[in-house]
């Protein structure tokens, strides 16, 4: 059995699908997206470790916009 992913777009497109589907000519399936752990703020704290002490400092190459 061959297996073919498809990205419906057009409403007609998916009412053809359904109709192949209730003759049994192709099997439908929907991919569910893996569980993924909830991102927790912070969870980054600790992670970056050097920060220049001019890090806001305007860039010498934009002071003739400023």
């Amino acid at each position: 059995m061959e297996t073919y992913t498809v990205e419906i777009i057009e409403p007609k497109a998916k009412k053809l699908l359904d109709d192949l589907a209730s003759l049994n000519l192709i099997k439908l399936q929907t991919n569910e997206k893996p569980n993924r752990k909830e991102r927790k703020f912070g969870s980054m704290k600790g992670l970056v470790k050097n920060i220049a002490d001019d890090f806001n400092a305007p860039l010498e190459d934009f002071k003739d916009y400023m």
